[in-house]
C-alpha cells in the first residue's frame, strides 16, 4: 500500500503542520531563520527587513500560528493587561464607557480584564483576586476602593486611576467631569428661565460625583439670592429616583418648578412621576434636568435636557494616565477635572 507525500510547501503540507501546536521554533526551523526573528516578525516596531517578515507572516497565517501573548509578556514582565474594576452597572452610563475604554485601551495595544462590583460592595473585595493576574494598572470607577488596597497596588507598582470619581487621596490618580461647575451652570441656566423653588434628588451622599453637583448647585443658586428648597435621596436608580419625586411633590409640599438630579437615570424616573402621577406639565410647571446625557435621554419621548459629560476625553485622559505611574504631589496635583456641557432639550 503506497500515499503520496506531498512537497513541503503545498497546502496539505501546510495543513499538517497546523494540526498540531505550531510554536515559533517549529516555524523558525520551517523558513530556515533564528526563534528570534519569527519573534520579532509580530512585533511592528523591530528591526526586520519587510521581506522576511513577509513571508514569515504568511507562513504563520497558513500554519496557523499566533504567538503566545502570556509567554511574551513574562519576557517583558508586564501583562499588557489593565484590569477595569465597575459598579452600578444597572447605569447606562457604565456600559457606554466600558465599551468605549476597551475600544481606546486596544489602540494602545493593551487588553481589558473586567471585574464588576456586587451591589452594597466595594472594590476591596476583589483586590486579591485582582492582583493576581500581574495587571499592569488598575482603573475603578463606580466603586470605592480604600487608602489600604491603593497602597498594597502602590507597593505592587500597580498604578490606580480613578474614572468619574474624585477621591481624596494623593497616591492615586482621579479623573472626572468637573462636576461642580456644571452643578453650578445647571443652576445658573434654570434661574435664568425664571425658576426660583428648585430640588435637586442626589445618589449617595458618601460619592463625590453627587456631593459636586449638589454644591455647585447650591453655589450657583447662592449667586443669585436663592437656596435649595428641598433635596431627596433617589439612589442614582430609575425606581428610587421616582419615590424621591413622589416625596417632593405630594400634597402640602411648597411649590417646586425645577429639579435637578444627579444623574440621568434618575431624571427619567422623576419625569415619569410628573407624567403619570401629576397633572404639572414639563416644563411649562416644573423642569427636569439630568447629569450624563446617556441615549435615551435623546429620545423623543424623554427628550432630556441634561450635562453631557466629556466621556471620550476622561477615557482618553484615563488611559494616559496608566504610563505616569503613581502620583507624587498633592490630591490637587493628582487630579484632572474636563469640562462638561449643559444639552439643551425640552424637559428645561
Amino acid at each position: 500500500m503506497t500515499r503520496d507525500i506531498p512537497p513541503p510547501d503545498t497546502p496539505a503540507r501546510s495543513n499538517a503542520l497546523a494540526g498540531g501546536r505550531v510554536t515559533a521554533r517549529v516555524l523558525a526551523e520551517r523558513l530556515g531563520v533564528a526563534t528570534s526573528t519569527v519573534t520579532r516578525a509580530f512585533d511592528p516596531h523591530s528591526r526586520i527587513s519587510a521581506e522576511v517578515r513577509r513571508r514569515i507572516l504568511a507562513m504563520a497565517d497558513e500554519a496557523g500560528y499566533r504567538p503566545n501573548a502570556i509567554a511574551r509578556s513574562l519576557n517583558r514582565r508586564r501583562t499588557g493587561i489593565v484590569a477595569l474594576v465597575m459598579g452600578d452597572m444597572t447605569n447606562p452610563f457604565y456600559p457606554a464607557a466600558l465599551e468605549e475604554f476597551s475600544l481606546q485601551l486596544r489602540q494602545t495595544g493593551r487588553q481589558l480584564l473586567l471585574f464588576v462590583v456586587p451591589p452594597g460592595g466595594d472594590a476591596d473585595e476583589l483586590m486579591p483576586e485582582l492582583l493576581q493576574y500581574q495587571v499592569d494598572a488598575i482603573v475603578v470607577t463606580a466603586a470605592r476602593l480604600s487608602s489600604h488596597m491603593s497602597d498594597l497596588c502602590g507597593r505592587q507598582g500597580v498604578p490606580v486611576v480613578f474614572m468619574n470619581r474624585r477621591v481624596e487621596d494623593p497616591t492615586v490618580w482621579s479623573v472626572c467631569c468637573d462636576n461642580e461647575r456644571m452643578g453650578a451652570a445647571v443652576a445658573e441656566y434654570l434661574v435664568g428661565s425664571g425658576r426660583r423653588a428648585c430640588a435637586f434628588v442626589a445618589g449617595d451622599p458618601s460619592i463625590s460625583t453627587t456631593t459636586d453637583r449638589l454644591l455647585g448647585f447650591e453655589r450657583g443658586l447662592a449667586a443669585h439670592g436663592l437656596r435649595l428648597v428641598a433635596c431627596e435621596q433617589g439612589g442614582y436608580s430609575y425606581e428610587g429616583a421616582r419615590d424621591a419625586a413622589a416625596r417632593l411633590f405630594a400634597a402640602g409640599q411648597p411649590g417646586i418648578d425645577a429639579v435637578f438630579c444627579a444623574n440621568d437615570l434618575m431624571a427619567l424616573g422623576v419625569l415619569s412621576h410628573l407624567r403619570m402621577n401629576t397633572n404639572l406639565r414639563v416644563p411649562e410647571d416644573v423642569a427636569v434636568v439630568g447629569f450624563d446625557d446617556i441615549r435615551a435621554t435623546a429620545y423623543p419621548e424623554n427628550d432630556l435636557t441634561t450635562v453631557r459629560q466629556p466621556l471620550n476625553e476622561m477615557i482618553d485622559c484615563a488611559i494616559r494616565l496608566l504610563d505616569e505611574g503613581r502620583p507624587g504631589g498633592s490630591v490637587a496635583e493628582a487630579l484632572r477635572e474636563l469640562p462638561g456641557r449643559l444639552v439643551l432639550r425640552s424637559t428645561a
